[in-house]
């Protein structure tokens, strides 16, 4: 870590480090609150299937609540998790229809039991579920370096300094590209809205 930790960062830190050490089951649904729709959105646009989605991702917590203590602090906690889900998904890429469905059904209660209560009525999923579509659609407008600059800052939470060195481009075009993005995806969702109403 660097002195452009965040107060977000050395949280997250704190929170891994309560469940490495005292299986701090708080300290995980907090960690699994933060990180759970990032994942989800993360893990299914790359799988590009909604069940074995869900499952990675469960695999994915199981795997940062069993694997905290092995946690080293070379990077931020959050690229750590994205890391994990990174490779969940070339795991279940390559082990497709395969995957031990007996380790998830068995890990199932330990995931889910940290599923929010506060979910919302089934319409509000609905429109939820809709608008990241539309969102999801629509980012595919995105020219490619705009979009891979939005999806590693927002969604997996990379710094600026590091989305650079992946894009082999300066921090400064990192935050170009995270901009226009952000402006085009705003004037494509009220185009949208604007047909759809």
């Amino acid at each position: 870590m660097n002195e452009s930790t965040s107060a977000w960062d050395l949280e997250d830190l704190g929170l891994l480090g309560r469940v490495a050490t005292d299986a701090d089951r708080g300290a995980f649904r907090r960690l699994f609150d933060r990180y759970q729709t990032r994942v989800f959105l993360f893990v299914r646009r790359r799988l590009r299937d909604e069940e074995l989605a869900r499952e990675v991702t469960g695999d994915v917590f199981l795997e940062v609540w069993s694997q905290a203590a092995g946690f080293r602090g070379e990077s931020r906690v959050s690229s750590w998790i994205f890391g994990i889900a990174r490779f969940k998904c070339l795991e279940a890429g390559r082990h497709r229809g395969r995957l031990k469905r007996s380790r998830v059904v068995a890990a199932g209660d330990e995931v889910i039991s940290r599923v929010p209560d506060r979910v919302g009525s089934a319409t509000q999923r609905l429109d939820a579920r809709d608008s990241l579509r539309q969102i999801e659609r629509l980012m595919h407008k995105l020219p490619a370096d705009q979009r891979e600059a939005l999806e590693l800052t927002v969604l997996e939470g990379l710094a600026l300094d590091e989305v650079a060195a992946r894009q082999n481009v300066s921090p400064d075009t990192v935050k170009t590209r995270v901009s226009r993005a952000r402006r085009s995806l705003r004037r494509l969702l009220g185009s949208a809205e604007g047909v759809t109403a």
